[in-house]
């Protein structure tokens, strides 16, 4: 995985920029992108009350990143496979931030025994469940439910950073969020602080908005059926 420029450190006022854009310019709809509403819609998915339970709230707001949950899936998650999400969602901390994570924790934190990766199968429909979700909607309704720890995978912004797969795309993050003291993370606390946002969001959310943003203008497009 290559970090591209536009998170480097002498690129902090153009990732700002981009990240200000995506929450306030308005399209030629004469709105605000609706994925601008992801991260608070109805007062977001790590709210308490919801934190420890997918909601039809929660759904609501994958559809404003264009991600449709289908029947089955809707189902399983909703009701099916509630209690054992209830209880995986209990075991992953909400407040935890994934550049706060040690190398020790890495591994009751994300490893491939922890709550979190059983929550990934639980969501893929591996574990009992008869739906397929594909890794962008897995990822992006496990980053509802903890903005601060998962980050989101997208297929285009992986092309464009030359990440490796979903399956490692959350050591590689820790690793980098977690490098030369976390000169990563505070560098996206400081694009933040620029972009004035109407609503401060994560760091994993700025961070993958800034580089789905770059991604976009150097000419990088999702593939037809990325997450069938």
């Amino acid at each position: 995985m290559d970090l591209p420029a536009i998170l480097d450190a002498g690129h902090v006022d153009d990732a700002a920029g981009l990240l200000h854009r995506y929450y306030t310019q308005k399209l030629t709809s004469g709105h605000v992108r609706t994925g601008a509403r992801f991260d608070t819609w109805a007062g977001g998915g790590d709210s308490p009350g919801s934190a420890n339970r997918i909601t039809a709230d929660d759904l609501v707001a994958l559809a404003l990143l264009g991600e449709e949950i289908k029947g089955p899936a809707v189902v399983g998650l909703l009701e099916t496979k509630a209690p054992e999400i209830g209880e995986l969602l209990e075991l992953i901390p909400v407040n935890l931030e994934l550049a706060d994570v040690t190398g020790v924790e890495y591994v009751h934190v994300l490893g491939k025994d922890s709550p979190a990766w059983l929550l990934w199968e639980v969501f893929r429909g591996y574990r009992g469940g008869q739906w397929k979700m594909g890794p962008m909607k897995t990822s992006k309704l496990l980053a509802r439910k903890r903005p601060k720890l998962i980050p989101i995978w997208d297929s285009m912004v992986a092309r464009s950073i030359g990440a490796g797969t979903s399956l490692t795309q959350w050591e590689e993050w820790h690793a980098l969020l977690t490098d030369n003291d976390r000169e990563l993370a505070r560098r996206l606390d400081a694009v933040q602080d620029r972009a004035a946002l109407p609503v401060r969001v994560s760091r994993l959310r700025a961070m993958d908005v800034v580089l789905w943003m770059d991604a976009k203008q150097r000419g990088f497009r999702a593939a037809p059926g990325d997450d069938d």
